[in-house]
C-alpha cells in the first residue's frame, strides 16, 4: 500500500475514533468526484465549535503521533483555519476549519464515497470542491488547482454549478473570499475551463 493511501486510512480511522465530522477534500475529494489524479497529502474539513476546540484536536492528534507543523489564521475573521499535520508515516494532513468560512456546509453536505476500493468516507460535494478551487486558485503559486477547476467543471451539472455560486456567495457573506469577487472569478474559469456548452 503506498504510504499517502495508509495515511488516508490512518487519519479516518483517528477522526472517527475522536468523533470527528469531517469532509474530505482536496486531491483525493477531486479525484473521488472526477478524473483520478495522484496527491502528496491528504485534506479534510473538520467541523469544530470554535478556535478552542480545532486546538484541542491538534492536541488530540499529537497524542497519537502527529506533528503540528504549521498554523494559518483566516485574516478577516481571526479564526484558526487551517492546522498543517505531519502524520507518524510522514504524509502531510491539513485540516480546514475556517478557511473558506463553509467548512460546516461542506462536512453536512458530504456524501459517503468508496475510496481506494474498501474505505467509505464523507467527501465534499463537487459544488463544494468547485467553490474550494476557485477560492484557492492562483495559477502561478498553485497550478494544479487550475487542473482540478476544469475536472470539476467537466463533470459538474448544472444543479452543482448553482450550488457552488451560493457557496461562493456564503464565502463572500462570511468574509472569507480574501478581497476577491469569488462569482466572477467562477464565471471566468467557466468561460475558460468548462465544457463549451456551459460557456
Amino acid at each position: 500500500m503506498r504510504r499517502i493511501e495508509a495515511a488516508l486510512r490512518t487519519a479516518v480511522a483517528d477522526l472517527n475514533d475522536l468523533g470527528r465530522s469531517f469532509a474530505l477534500i482536496g486531491g483525493f475529494a477531486v479525484s473521488a468526484r472526477s478524473e483520478p489524479r495522484t496527491t502528496k497529502d491528504v485534506d479534510f474539513a473538520v467541523l469544530v465549535a470554535d478556535d478552542e476546540d480545532a486546538e484541542q484536536l491538534a492536541f488530540q492528534l499529537a497524542a497519537r503521533g502527529y506533528t503540528v507543523k504549521t498554523t494559518v489564521e483566516q485574516r478577516h475573521t481571526k479564526r484558526l483555519a487551517t492546522i498543517r499535520t505531519e502524520a507518524p508515516s510522514g504524509t502531510v494532513v491539513d485540516l480546514l476549519f475556517a478557511s473558506s468560512g463553509i467548512e460546516p456546509e461542506i462536512v453536512g453536505a458530504a456524501t459517503p464515497i468508496n475510496i481506494l476500493g474498501d474505505l467509505v468516507i464523507p467527501v465534499a460535494t463537487i459544488a463544494h470542491l468547485i467553490a474550494t478551487k476557485v477560492l484557492a486558485r492562483d495559477d502561478r503559486q498553485r497550478p494544479q488547482d487550475r487542473v482540478d477547476l476544469k475536472a470539476l467543471l467537466d463533470v459538474a451539472s448544472a444543479e452543482a454549478l448553482a450550488d457552488a455560486r451560493a457557496a461562493l456567495r456564503l464565502v463572500t457573506t462570511r468574509e472569507c473570499a480574501r478581497g476577491r469577487d469569488l462569482e466572477a472569478d467562477l464565471e471566468q474559469a467557466l468561460t475558460e475551463l468548462g465544457p463549451e456548452s456551459r460557456g
